[in-house]
């Protein structure tokens, strides 16, 4: 019975086919180079519209609903989804399941005409246990979510119409080793597809494409297994492959005759000179023809994509081809807000163009083996790849039983299991640089089984898992792991990683998860660079994660898109946002994040030495000269490009540097200039323009960029009036009223309309983020805004000292002191404000602020906020951008003259936070459609401009519930807080913290009501 295997462990399948590697049989070579699925031979989809219905007992079921196929049922309308990351949403009780598991039923029509064929049905992926049925005939069943179940059909088929059924259950024993961070879904979420075989037709194909002589020819093996028969006179077969180059040019043509049924399994290898090899960064891929013959019929044609290179390690250092590789990479599930882990092949090619587009080079399959169509496409476009085993049992650590399933003879079949059917329908792609044992599941016997099964089937790969090293580390015995090939950690800081730099051991170590991508950050990437590049054994790591796995929804009343999380759905138990941790918004938008990861990660160091008018550049490729990218060199001054040149093509082999000298154009251009900025770009071939988006890499020299300025006419004097609350300062049109009791400049009229809609005042608070919100215990971080809160700096009041001000021929000037304090504690800021406000109307504020008291070691934000007349919405910055920036997160902001909306300047992150911060400003203006406007300039700032208020940004849980207020918040600062990672990792490196110690900062206003040009 379907109730009764469903919670056995020791059933993973019944009838279910051995695994295959994936591929498609054709009947001519064109149609085999072509490659189109949909053409092979015996191919029909069942993709599309099934008849579905939902419930517990069988003989009720009534197909009344249609459901699309592929999908997740919970997106179609039938259930809820439940987030969690690490517990499961059941008691935990292997192997049972103790909740509601309604059984979802399909129902599918198709035509077979030919019933003299073998017809196999394969599942992509089904979530997580069903059983297969053909015209009321029991077929068989299967377990593993994200792997492939075939069936042979054929006894169950008739001619013409033939009916599917399968049976879905979402909950099984199985659920204890999917349990990975992520939505729980159910249903048949990958392709379903028929194809056909003929008698004695190759059942399976595998192709090992290596290097030999120095890297320099190749050696290929293709291996054959058919069925055996016992046909008393076998017939003879030809067996021939043909390897073309990308101009279909062959290099290869072999062939062998063979008996039919006299072998099952063949192989057919040969060496090939002067092969061309395959790595991420020149991805060439070789088109291989397996051909059967007999005599001179052609019975099928097998096409694959080959990629020769090759895997070592060597003195403890990872290596592709015999180079050290550092590995740029991500996590990636499967996610789009729409459809779930259901996604078209659109979509993952979107992915895999964008991780190249942002220099990333490397992906890890977290935490199960992708769709199919995904390796095609790293295999083409360049990517190294981490194929992860569908299991983790997080879940168990909440009991301190973390090695439990992992440690079980009983569970061992369910582990080996899934290993082999990953290995085995994948071993064929190039790509593919490890395989890894799964996830989070602890550390037990079944896992060295696990990699033992593993090298016996491809010894040709390495075998990762994170686990081992962690079960080491906690023995406090730092030493090479058995099952994995690499030491493997996540979310180590910093510090921790350099000290592992220094040890002497034998194996690589990579970070399988860093750099936590959860809300506004992370920060502090680029310190992990340095260490990958300064000790040979750190090889990189992968970015966690590359997508928010929001759901897409419409708020009723505003019709507002909107992206829901965990708890959004009346669960039970879940964890809120901490599925949103990507680097790509929910709707694949970038975040300023994945712009920070591509500057950092960029293959080319680039230092200026304007003094010798040189630069020194660095090729950090592994395989490509520099020469395949072209430089160009740009040079501005003020808002103004006065030198832009492409430069000649710079023969620089990889993992090698030079010095390269200015252009003598390019340094005229800069003699008796105090102002200016060079920038040095470097783009592909392809790239449609030179701006900033398509750049592979860049750099900036800033030579003391200038404020631009707007010359003013002055006025003729001031006239002041006081009273017992307040200072009235009036000049020309505009006038300036400071509030005695409070100590602020309360108003700012022009020509008697109200530019303030509430007074300037000090601001040390921000928004929280989830890296400030959460903490990390076991990564060594702590929840920085829970200190905060204990503080009280959100509540600060503040008492007025002192308040003067002076009257002199050209200039007033105010001065107030204050004491800012939080309620029911003792320690404070004294705060000294001076205005100097001159005839020509401009602000001088000067700000100083000393701290007394046991208070807080840092502060969210040392700063001013302005709340301004909404009619301002047009923002020009000289500084950073054209994205957000903060302190350990801004290598990726260009300095530049910027242009933007304030809706513009809001960073929608799912869970509003703390965002929009610009670094290094020397200028920015906020100004009317009619063209006045108020302008902030100083040496150096922070700002930020919104449409909300702090309280709003820190109230709502999704973007849906920002209110836009009648006014434009700016926030004029000194300082900001770094991001760090705390939400699952280190938190903030110490240069990133903001002290809480002595300050004191200055910027200058002007408000001009028209300005010439605007």
């Amino acid at each position: 019975m379907f109730q009764e295997k469903i919670f056995n462990p020791a059933i993973l399948h019944e009838n279910r086919l051995s695994p295959r590697t994936s591929f498609f049989s054709y009947e001519t070579v064109a149609a085999a180079m072509q490659g189109d699925p949909q053409a092979s031979f015996g191919y029909q989809s069942l993709n599309g519209l099934w008849d579905f219905y939902l419930g517990e007992a069988e003989n009720q079921v009534v197909y009344e609903q249609k459901i699309e196929v592929p999908a997740h049922w919970q997106f179609q309308g039938h259930g809820k989804p439940i987030y969690t990351n690490v517990q499961y949403p059941f008691p935990i009780d292997p192997p049972f399941v103790a909740m509601e598991n309604p059984t979802a039923f399909y129902r599918k029509a198709f035509i077979v005409e030919d019933i003299n064929l073998e017809h196999v049905l394969h599942f992509e992926g089904v979530e997580s246990v069903f059983e297969v049925h053909v015209n009321d005939q029991y077929v068989g069943y299967s377990t593993g979510s994200r792997l492939v179940s075939e069936f042979d059909i054929t006894p169950y088929l008739q001619k013409g119409k033939n009916v599917l059924s399968v049976k879905v259950k979402q909950w099984s024993a199985m659920s204890y080793v999917e349990d990975q961070d992520m939505w729980w879904l159910g249903g048949i979420f990958r392709e379903v597809y028929l194809f056909s075989r003929k008698p004695q037709s190759i059942q399976n194909v595998t192709s090992q494409a290596d290097l030999c002589n120095q890297y320099k020819d190749g050696f290929l093996a293709v291996s054959l297994f058919f069925q055996p028969t016992t046909t008393e006179e076998p017939e003879e077969r030809t067996i021939e492959i043909e390897l073309l180059d990308q101009e279909n040019v062959t290099v290869l043509k072999k062939a062998e005759k063979r008996l039919g049924g006299a072998k099952a399994n063949w192989t057919i290898s040969a060496t090939i000179e002067e092969i061309i090899p395959w790595n991420a960064e020149e991805p060439y891929l070789y088109h291989l023809l397996v051909k059967q013959y007999q005599g001179e019929e052609l019975l099928e044609v097998i096409p694959l994509q080959v990629g020769f290179r090759q895997i070592s390690i060597t003195d403890g250092i990872f290596q592709i081809n015999g180079k050290r590789v550092v590995l740029k990479g991500v996590n990636r599930h499967e996610w789009h807000c729409e459809s779930g882990r259901s996604l078209t092949v659109e979509t993952m090619e979107q992915d895999v163009q964008m991780m190249k587009a942002f220099n990333i080079n490397a992906v890890r399959c977290s935490h199960y083996p992708a769709d199919t169509k995904f390796y095609h496409l790293c295999d083409r476009y360049g990517l190294y790849v981490i194929d992860e085993a569908d299991i983790e049992t997080h879940g168990m650590d909440i009991t301190q039983r973390i090695n439990e399933l992992s440690s079980s003879e009983e569970w061992l079949p369910a582990y080996l299991d899934r290993a082999k059917r990953m290995v085995e329908k994948n071993r064929n792609h190039p790509s593919i640089i490890f395989w890894s044992l799964g996830n989070e599941s602890g550390y037990g016997e079944n896992h060295l089984k696990m990699a033992q099964l593993i090298k016996k089937l491809d010894p040709s790969r390495l075998v990762h898992y994170e686990g081992e090293a962690r079960h080491l580390k906690a023995l406090g015995e730092w030493q090479a792991c058995q099952a994995s090939d690499v030491i493997s950690t996540m979310y180590t800081s910093v510090g921790e990683m350099a000290e592992q730099g220094e040890r002497s051991l034998t194996q690589p170590h990579i970070l399988c998860e860093y750099g936590h991508a959860m809300g506004n950050g992370p920060g502090g990437l680029s310190e992990y660079l340095e260490l990958f590049y300064r000790y040979p054994r750190l090889q990189g790591g992968f970015i966690w994660e590359w997508i928010d796995h929001g759901i897409k929804s419409i708020d009723n009343v505003s019709g507002e898109t909107y992206y829901k999380y965990g708890g959004d759905f009346a669960e039970e138990i879940h964890d809120g946002n901490f599925v949103i941790d990507g680097l790509l918004f929910p709707d694949r938008t970038p975040s300023p994040a994945l712009f920070e990861y591509k500057k950092v990660i960029q293959p080319v160091k680039i230092t200026f030495q304007l003094s010798e008018q040189a630069c020194r550049i660095t090729n950090r490729f592994n395989f490509r000269n520099l020469a395949s990218l072209q430089a160009v060199l740009q040079i501005k001054e003020d808002d103004q490009v006065i030198f832009l040149q492409e430069l000649p093509r710079i023969d620089l082999p990889p993992q090698e540097e030079t010095t390269i000298y200015l252009p003598e154009e390019a340094t005229l251009s800069l003699a008796g200039r105090a102002q200016a900025v060079v920038t040095l770009f470097f783009f592909e071939e392809s790239a449609p323009d030179f701006s900033l988006e398509h750049a592979v890499a860049w750099e900036q020299a800033v030579i003391d960029q200038p404020v631009k300025s707007v010359q003013i006419p002055k006025a003729n004097a001031f006239h002041c009036s006081e009273t017992a609350d307040e200072l009235r300062i009036t000049l020309a049109e505009q006038t300036y009223i400071f509030h005695k009791k409070t100590g602020t400049l309360s108003q700012w009229l022009i020509e008697g309309q109200a530019l303030l809609t509430e007074p300037l005042e000090m601001n040390f608070w921000r928004a929280p983020t989830d890296n400030d919100l959460l903490g990390s215990e076991e990564f060594g971080s702590a929840s920085i805004a829970k200190e905060w809160e204990a503080f009280r700096i959100r509540h600060l009041k503040e008492r007025v000292l002192a308040f003067t001000y002076e009257q002199r021929l050209d200039e007033i000037k105010v001065e107030i002191r204050r004491n800012s304090m939080p309620i029911s504690l003792d320690w404070g800021i004294e705060l000294s404000f001076t205005y100097r406000l001159s005839l020509a109307g401009d602000i001088r504020v000067e700000v100083q602020g000393t701290p007394f008291g046991n208070g807080p070691k840092t502060l969210p934000r040392i700063g001013v906020q302005l709340m301004i007349d909404k009619q301002h919405q047009n923002v020009q910055w000289l500084g950073l951008g054209p994205h957000e920036t903060y302190p350990d997160s801004c290598q990726s902001g260009f300095f530049d003259w910027w242009e933007r909306t304030v809706p513009e300047m809001h960073t929608p992150y799912v869970r509003p936070q703390e965002n929009g911060n610009h670094m290094k400003t020397k200028f920015f203006r906020l100004s009317k459609p009619s063209g006045g406007g108020l302008t902030i300039s100083s040496k150096s700032l922070n700002f930020s401009v919104h449409h909300y208020t702090q309280n709003n940004l820190e109230q709502a849980t999704h973007t849906n519930q920002l209110e836009t207020s009648d006014a434009v918040a700016v926030n004029i600062d000194y300082g900001v807080q770094g991001l760090g990672s705390a939400s699952c990792g280190p938190g903030i490196l110490p240069k990133y913290l903001l002290q809480n110690q002595a300050f004191a900062f200055d910027f200058q206003m002007n408000y001009q009501k028209e300005v010439e040009g605007a």
